[in-house]
């Protein structure tokens, strides 16, 4: 149908309706003529009808923004008629220039940019004429300027080459009107029009030019960036409107930081004057009480940017020297050691913001923000520029932080300067190690700071328990470790402050996590540091808290090992109550939880199955929207699960339905759910095959046909270990046998594929079934050849590729498989003979079959105590190969005596005849002819 004017009109008010049976059928009738002809002209109509409510009209843009997105494009499914879009772009900009409401401005705005980023050059070549009359008028000025804005960074975020270049050209022509409206609305302070212009400016710079100082009509702009930055930051605290002031100069500033990141070069000649400001402003006193937090982070991320700038390394561009002379000129030890006092003094130290949030909401407080937090927090980015001096200048930046040590951290000092410095030595805790005397730190003052109990001394407890966890994979003596685990649980107590006992369970993550970690050292207070754990993470309040605490507990659930298994009860309580709260995250950290817990509980582990299994079974529900959090977790847990049971249940085979679908629906997974059926196999083969082989045969089949080479290798092994630990199962596997068939026949594999190819062929030679005839039967019926012919061929491929197989226990493998084709085709006894006595010279030793079991370390005595029941069971499998169970010179003297009997000795003589005199006497060496 086609919809009407009067109609959508009345959709749109009504979609606008609080009332919900008014709200619900107008949405669904504005979604089913999303696709009707006249549509997107009714609602063009709408929005440019000034005398409609604003909600109607801000609705009406929704829409035709929504059509955009999926109707505009000319091969979209149901694409807008060409009519109406060009109605659309002949009026949009218009209406922009018009439009009263500040919300629907934006959206139009957005409207424009996202139609221009299909349409302009080709379909809308008038769009930046249009911007451009706009601005030059004063009453349409402010309008045009943020119409132009959305345009220009949505096509500055095309990366096509073509793209790339046009938007090139635009810059070119653009980019001298917006300055000249720039430079112009500086001039008279008009703030606003500034900044607008400034943003596309900014775009412009960065993603337009490929050298933008090389430019004539950047380079003064550039220039003129820092020294107007610097005029703002000071005008700030007279101005009349302060935020616009603050947000025009930081907009400048993130203009200087895009430069410096995307082009370095253009940047080099900047830096003196860079430094220059930061001088003035963050060394400054002065300059300094002029500075607002956005402000001081973008001119510290400036400095630390040029610190690490690679390109400034560069000794052959005349921009990298520039930039390596002005940072020599300007980074002298003195102001090295006076920057390092600034950034500890006036920047380290904790905010009374921050205090204030401690003191309302500690655990808040706390919160870790990770990331990239530094791109705009201030904490965050002061702590990385420290580090960057330090990884720059080590030598000149040591002397004035020890000296800071040596007077900062007195009974006299103020509490947040402490802080501070205890915060920079443990930032840069690897340049100090000569430095350092932590074993007696940590003994003496260290210990003595964690035990006063004064007023707002949690400041220091907290900023002690972190630097303990940063020391402690530094410099910490193995006997003092001990001392330290007891140490950082006394700070998990529950009387204790609650960002203590958060930044106490990182700390003791982190003195865990260290190469030489002996669990030992903790298992006495392994009880206690389970019991506070478990403590800390009941009290907390906060979902990332929670995850925090809990990835603490996992960690020591996993240095430690079977040593858990003593205190796992309370916390195999703990974790269904949290699986309870249903929220994704902590749901998955739940999941990553239980598998270290379950290796370390190994078989003790069945208790939990009413627990384990259903968390697998969600874990792995792809109907499920929380599968995105808690699949890779889940598929872990369950493998963890089949790994260290001790028999099959019910409810465990009856798991396995999930696989197939996980394999159907992506192949991200498929080494996963391959893995779990081997480990489902090696648990319960017989029981397994028997509920789902035809399933897992079938599943199998139909992947093989779009898979490759490493998956195929992966399904390829699956299908050999059904034959070791089910040799009964082989007539399930035709279908797939008939493929590895037809695949060696092509003899185009690569040597590792060929090679398992025909490994799985020798182990179906080398079982009870005839299966092998089958299959070639099967090929043979299918490709028009007689199965005679057919196995001729195998073979002569067979032996043709013997050579390029290189594992020793895959060519015993084949050629015991060939041994018992002697008997069956005398027809092949010179090349058959020749390919098992190059085999025979590979496997014997001076004490005989090198691959025999005693001369190899698979026997089950030898298991380890600590083996998983995967591992066991997979060992146990290995006793009962013939690999290793069958000497090779002992399956082909009873072959060959074999043939003798049942030829004749006549035939006998002949066939030895016709045996080459080398082969023969390679074969001599091993077995009797005679």
């Amino acid at each position: 149908m086609e919809a009407s004017h009067p109609e959508v009109l009345a959709a749109l008010g009504a979609a606008t309706s609080q009332d919900i049976n008014l709200l619900r059928p107008a949405e669904a009738r504005l979604k089913e003529w999303e696709t009707a002809p006249g549509f997107y002209a009714a609602l063009l109509a709408a929005f440019a009808d000034l005398g409609q409510p604003v909600n109607v009209r801000w609705m009406a843009v929704l829409c035709v923004k929504n059509g955009v997105d999926r109707f505009w494009r000319r091969n979209a499914p149901n694409a807008i008629d060409e009519r109406e879009k060009a109605a659309v772009r002949q009026s949009l900009i218009a209406c922009c220039l018009q439009e009263p409401a500040p919300q629907i401005l934006t959206q139009l705005a957005v409207l424009a940019a996202k139609i221009a980023r299909h349409d302009w050059p080709r379909e809308w070549p008038m769009l930046m004429d249009q911007l451009l009359e706009g601005v030059q008028r004063h009453e349409t000025r402010h309008h045009a300027l943020l119409v132009l804005h959305h345009v220009v960074k949505t096509l500055s975020s095309k990366r096509l080459a073509g793209d790339r270049r046009l938007f090139q050209e635009l810059t070119a022509s653009l980019f001298p009107h917006v300055l000249h409206v720039f430079e112009q609305h500086m001039s008279a302070q008009a703030v606003n029009e500034a900044t607008l212009a400034l943003k596309i400016l900014r775009q412009m710079t960065v993603h337009g030019f490929k050298t933008p100082y090389d430019e004539p009509a950047v380079r003064p702009f550039l220039e003129s960036a820092i020294p107007r930055t610097r005029f703002l930051i000071e005008m700030r605290p007279n101005a009349a409107d302060q935020v616009a002031i603050q947000k025009l100069a930081s907009l400048l500033l993130k203009l200087l930081g895009d430069v410096l990141e995307h082009h370095p070069f253009s940047y080099g000649p900047l830096v003196a004057s860079t430094l220059e400001l930061i001088d003035s402003l963050i060394l400054n006193d002065s300059g300094c009480s002029l500075l607002f937090e956005k402000a001081a982070v973008q001119l510290l991320n400036l400095l630390k940017g040029i610190l690490l700038c690679p390109e400034f390394k560069n000794d052959t561009n005349p921009a990298a020297l520039e930039a390596q002379r002005a940072k020599s000129g300007f980074f002298s030890p003195q102001l090295l050691e006076l920057l390092c006092q600034r950034l500890v003094g006036r920047f380290l130290p904790l905010s009374n913001d921050e205090l204030r949030q401690w003191a309302e909401d500690a655990e808040t407080f706390a919160a870790d923000e990770g990331g990239e937090c530094w791109r705009y927090a201030l904490r965050p980015c002061v702590e990385s520029c420290f580090v960057a001096l330090f990884k720059e200048f080590r030598s000149q930046m040591v002397p004035p932080l020890v000296q800071l040590m040596q007077t900062g951290l007195g009974s006299e000092t103020p509490l947040l300067l402490k802080e501070a410095v205890y915060t920079a030595v443990g930032l840069v805790a690897y340049d100090l190690y000569d430095e350092v005397d932590f074993d007696s730190w940590f003994k003496g003052s260290l210990r003595q700071e964690l035990s006063c109990k004064e007023d707002n001394y949690q400041i220091i407890r907290r900023r002690v328990a972190w630097l303990l966890g940063e020391w402690s994979a530094v410099k910490l003596s193995p006997d003092l470790r001990p001392l330290l685990y007891t140490t950082l649980l006394s700070l998990l107590s529950a009387g204790e402050d609650m960002a203590v006992r958060l930044a106490a369970a990182q700390a003791l993550r982190h003195s865990m996590d260290d190469f030489d970690f002996c669990p030992e050292q903790i298992e006495p207070i392994l009880g206690d540091c389970f019991n506070l754990l478990l403590t800390l993470l009941r009290d907390a309040r906060e979902c990332d808290s929670k995850m925090r605490v809990l990835s603490v507990a996992t960690f020591v659930v996993d240095r430690v090992g079977p040593a858990v298994r003593p205190h796992a009860v309370d916390l195999v309580r703990c974790l269904p109550q949290l699986w309870a709260e249903d929220h994704p995250m902590l749901r998955a950290a739940v999941v990553a939880a239980l598998v270290p817990l379950v290796a370390a509980l190994g078989p003790d582990h069945d208790h939990l199955s009413t627990f384990l299994l259903p968390v697998v079974a969600t874990s792995t529900d792809l109907d499920q929207e929380a599968h995105v959090y808690l699949l890779e977790d889940g598929l872990d847990l369950w493998q963890a699960v089949l790994e260290n049971a001790a028999r099959m249940s019910p409810q465990l085979l009856q798991l396995w339905t999930r696989v197939p679908t996980l394999m159907e629906r992506t192949t991200e997974h498929l080494q996963s759910c391959l893995q779990l059926t081997k480990a489902y196999l090696l648990l319960a083969p017989t029981q397994f095959l028997e509920t789902h082989g035809k399933v897992l045969v079938a599943t199998l089949d139909e992947i093989l046909g779009d898979i490759r080479l490493e998956g195929l290798l992966q399904v390829l092994r699956l299908v050999e270990l059904i034959m070791r630990a089910e040799p009964a199962a082989a007539p399930l596997l035709q279908v797939l046998i008939e493929r590895v068939i037809m695949s060696v026949l092509r003899a185009e594999a690569l040597p590792i594929l060929m090679a398992l190819q025909l490994s799985v062929l020798a182990r179906l030679l080398l079982g009870p079934q005839n299966v092998l005839a089958d299959a070639v039967n099967s090929v043979a019926v299918s490709s028009g050849e007689t199965a005679d012919s057919v196995l001729q061929r195998l073979l002569d491929v067979w032996l043709d590729k013997m050579s390029i197989i290189t594992q020793p226990e895959r060519r015993k493998l084949l050629a015991l498989a060939l041994v018992t084709l002697l008997s069956a085709d005398d027809r092949r006894f010179c090349g058959l003979l020749l390919a098992v006595a190059e085999v025979l010279n590979d496997v014997q030793g001076s004490q005989g079959d090198t691959l025999m079991l005693g001369s190899i370390a698979i026997e089950e005595d030898t298991c380890e105590e600590d083996a998983t029941e995967f591992e066991r069971r997979r060992k146990r499998l290995s006793l009962s190969d013939p690999v290793y169970l069958t000497a090779l010179s002992t399956a082909l003297q009873q072959q060959l005596d074999r043939l003798r009997r049942q030829v004749g000795q006549q035939t006998w003589v002949q066939l030895v005849a016709s045996v080459d005199c080398e082969t023969l006497q390679q074969v001599r060496q091993f077995v009797s002819l005679d």
